[in-house]
């Protein structure tokens, strides 16, 4: 019996996997598609509007042959994965203790909502009066934008914990460890999984946008190289950089890691 609950389990994970797999081949004909009516409006707005895929395409991996490509790269990928970690760091660690504090929650609520409605650009222009420009500016810009919502995640997650389970935990007098994996893990990670793939997009985002305007390294500030030189093909060799920079890490490492820990859940998306 439970050589065949085994293996029924092992099944599931491998179906789960190939469904994971198959679900690729639709993106890629939707990316076909996109660079199909890309070519058309080359062909009717010419090279100076849009640039022909083709050149893209071969300044793409230019770029990734290049020292100086490489380094502009992993500039804005570090960054990004500064200040999402700050954010991460701050944002759950407070969200949570909000979450078992009612008092704390209702003091912080309206500074988290200040935090969500600031545009980023503000936090931007900020950012470059009491940093200047460079490194510092776009890494707080990111960290100060996604971090209300890993907060807010955090702490809906804590505040919406069953507490009649907890009490019977308690009654059983289950050691810590146990609690934090049959209980807290399983039901924050439904809270946190997603909101930190929408916070890993945003971010990579918001750090392009901070190097652009307020930056001196990095992809952000490579493009504004490109548009002072009218280069749009450099523009959309980076552009096409950044946005699978995005989908590598969501796809590639956040689902994957979501549909292992919540696999039930992330088969039925």
């Amino acid at each position: 019996m439970i050589i065949e609950r085994g293996q029924i389990q092992q099944g599931g994970k491998w179906r789960g996997a190939l469904s994971y797999v198959w679900g690729i081949f639709p993106a890629l004909a939707t990316i076909a598609g996109v660079f199909a009516l890309w070519h058309l409006s080359y062909e009717h707005l010419g090279a100076l509007i849009l640039p022909a895929p083709l050149d893209v395409l071969r300044r793409v991996f230019g770029i990734l042959q290049e020292t100086l490509g490489r380094e502009t790269i992993a500039t804005t990928m570090y960054h990004g994965a500064y200040g999402l970690s700050l954010a991460i760091i701050l944002g759950i660690s407070g969200g949570l203790l909000a979450g078992m504090s009612r008092t704390l929650a209702l003091l912080l609520r309206p500074l988290i909502t200040l935090l969500l409605g600031m545009p980023p650009i503000v936090w931007i222009v900020l950012a470059i009066f009491w940093f200047g420009m460079g490194s510092t500016s776009a890494i707080f810009t990111v960290a100060v934008t996604v971090l209300p919502m890993l907060f807010a995640a955090a702490m809906m997650g804590m505040m919406s914990m069953s507490e009649e389970l907890k009490e019977m935990l308690k009654v059983y007098r289950l050691p810590f460890a146990a609690r934090l994996k049959q209980l807290y893990l399983p039901h924050l990670s439904q809270q946190l999984l997603p909101a930190l793939i929408v916070a890993t997009g945003s971010g990579l985002k918001i750090t392009v946008m901070a190097e652009l305007l307020g930056g001196n390294q990095g992809i952000g500030s490579a493009l504004a190289s490109a548009r002072a030189m009218l280069d749009t093909t450099d523009v959309m060799a980076y552009v096409i950089i950044i946005i699978s920079l995005i989908m590598f890490v969501e796809y590639a490492l956040l689902e994957p890691l979501k549909r292992w820990i919540l696999p039930v859940r992330s088969r039925g998306n």
